[in-house]
């Protein structure tokens, strides 16, 4: 039986000239869950991160606390482009650009339901995406091994997708809940995928770590 294990990237720099580079909390999350897998003795057959910074620095500071074996780049963990994806929703329906987060929570659904029905096109359609996320995930998993992948929270969406069978509101519900540097486990079995774990965040229970636990 194989084990992949997949982490979101720590926070990123959200409204910053860049965003694809982690924040002093998302490098601080990342050396924390290294910290948390040192304590409790996990170890890990293969490491994997996709081709964005923010991936490969959350990889980078795990590894900062814990020993692991090179990590090796597949950019089909990156994640989607959601922008755009919503440029194209709001020209073709007229809605007006997001302005507050509630707005956002009501608007990401809309948005992949269309994708998912070719309403709006972005950089793949999200057929390609999901194929892609099960390619990363076959190509990752190894008999008897367990596979560290930092990657991020739409294709960690993808995969809860295709686990549980879920519509694609539902998966944009599940995209929307999953923070940083957060922990989501999964098994090989009998030929199947299948979940033990989603969205922990156990190095970040500490009273004084509650203001870490973090979404964008």
């Amino acid at each position: 039986m194989g084990e992949l294990v997949l982490v979101r990237h720590g926070q990123a720099s959200f409204g910053a000239a860049d965003y694809d580079v982690l924040s002093p909390l998302g490098h601080q999350q990342a050396e924390w869950l290294g910290g948390y897998f040192q304590a409790h003795n996990l170890r890990f057959d293969r490491v994997l991160h996709g081709s964005l910074r923010r991936q490969r620095e959350t990889a980078a500071g795990i590894a900062r606390v814990l020993a692991l074996p090179t990590a090796e780049v597949d950019a089909r963990f990156d994640e989607f482009h959601y922008q755009v994806l919503e440029e194209a929703y709001l020209r073709e329906t007229g809605a007006n650009t997001s302005t507050h987060r509630g707005e956002f929570l009501e608007r990401f659904p809309q948005v992949i339901s269309a994708w998912e029905q070719d309403q709006v096109a972005g950089e793949e359609t999200l057929a390609a995406f999901e194929a892609r996320v099960a390619d990363a995930c076959a190509a990752a998993l190894r008999p008897g091994q367990s596979t560290l992948a930092v990657t991020s929270g739409g294709v960690i969406g993808m995969v809860m997708r295709r686990v549980l069978g879920l519509s694609a509101v539902a998966t944009a519900e599940v995209m929307l809940g999953i923070h940083n540097a957060s922990v989501h486990r999964f098994s090989l079995e009998a030929g199947k995928l299948r979940l033990s774990l989603f969205n922990a965040s156990p190095h970040l229970d500490p009273t004084e770590r509650a203001h870490a636990r973090t979404y964008v």
